[in-house]
Parts: C-alpha cells; structure tokens; sequence
C-alpha cells in the first residue's frame, strides 16, 4: 500500500460515514458499488441495515483479491471482477501506484495535480502497469434485476460518461446516483458539466454534495426528479 494511501485512509473513513448517515434516510434497499476499490466505501454502507443487496465492481486484479476475501462470504454481496463500460468489450487498464486512482480514462500528461500526485507516491510515470480486462455495462449485468429503490455509486477515474452511458435503461428505474467530481484536469474529454447534462435528460438534478476534507473532490448525490 502506498504510503499516501495509509495517510488518506482514516480520511476517507471520516467522508463516508458522513455519506452513509446521510444515505440511511434515503428509500434505498440495493447499492450498486462501480469502482469497489478496498470496500472503503462499502463497508460503510453495509451498516445500513434496510439496504439488503449490494453489487460491487472492482477490475483491477490484486485489489479484487483484497476485496473478495473481505465480503465473500456476506450474502448480502455480489462481487464482479470486471469494469463498467457503455459496451462489453475488453480494454487496457491503466494501473496507477495508488491504487485508488487505476483507471480505464485517457490521462492528461498535463495535469498539475497528476504530477504531484506522482511527486507523493514516488511515482516516474502515471500509471506503472497496464493491462487487459473485460467491461461490461450496468443495462446488460442488471437486465433481468429491478433497480427501484437503487441507489448507483460512481468512482471510476474519469471514466463515469461511460459507465452513464451504459446505464441508460437501468436510469429510468433507479433514483439515486452518487458521483466523483474531481477538482483538476486529471483526464481528457471529461467534463463534470457533460455528466450533469446527460443526467439531466434522465430526469435527475444534483441533490447533495459532499466535499472530500482535502478538497481536492467531491461526492455529488443525483435525485430522480
């Protein structure tokens, strides 16, 4: 684990419980978890005790492992070893140090916040391995599930148009979306205002916002209207 993963762990404990408090007053019985990561972000959402089905997608191989051997065996979890995608196909995945930040997105190798995020983790290049997984989309996965009462989790690097993109069916059951909004141009063709323009044509507007501690993003909540 990278040392700056160590430091921003307790942080990222403190910003998801503020998340979950909110979350358990909301009508949601499933969570759908995109960018599982660790299960930082599930773990705190398995407190809420009327939520009784969570998925969870993590592509990156070794952190799956970590994943799996966490919640395996909760039968409230079903885990999937491949990324989210507007098609099912298979792409190289760009594997960053720190973990967390692994992603599927075009990189910009401009990006003022990029390079001194490689500065903190040691790191000569953006990513220090790359390679193949399978994709899949939230329409196809979920097909036959009915996702009233969802609430769909979005962390994916950049690569979250996508994942929309591919969840266009599934939106019009599911009424909550929780985002990443990264403050920086950490990815080319990625554009937060695109996301709430293609949200809005879903009948969704922005319900709450949750600001990282380091301010350097922000979980934003989507409502149906």
């Amino acid at each position: 684990m990278a040392l700056i993963e160590k430091i921003f762990n307790p942080i990222s404990t403190f910003h998801h419980k503020r998340i979950s408090r909110y979350l358990k007053e909301l009508d949601i019985e499933k969570i759908i978890d995109i960018g599982a990561h660790k299960g930082e972000f599930l773990e705190k959402m398995l407190k809420i005790e009327k939520v009784n089905s969570f998925y969870a997608f993590e592509p990156q191989k070794n952190i799956f492992n970590e994943l799996s051997e966490k919640f395996s065996k909760n039968k409230k979890v079903t885990l999937y070893n491949f990324a989210m995608d507007k098609e099912i196909t298979n792409k190289k995945l760009k594997i960053n140090k720190l973990s967390m930040t692994s992603s599927l997105a075009e990189i910009n190798e401009k990006s003022l916040y990029l390079k001194i995020k490689n500065f903190l983790t040691f790191s000569k290049s953006n990513f220090e391995d790359e390679y193949e997984i399978q994709t899949n989309t939230v329409d196809k996965i979920f097909e036959k599930i009915s996702l009233q009462k969802t609430l769909l989790k979005i962390d994916v690097e950049g690569f979250e148009k996508n994942v929309i993109e591919g969840s266009k069916m599934k939106l019009k059951e599911i009424p909550f979306i929780l985002l990443e909004n990264q403050f920086g141009n950490h990815y080319k063709n990625n554009d937060f205002e695109d996301i709430i323009k293609l949200l809005l044509e879903q009948n969704f507007k922005i319900y709450k916002k949750f600001i990282f501690p380091t301010l350097h993003y922000q979980d934003v909540l989507f409502k149906k209207i």
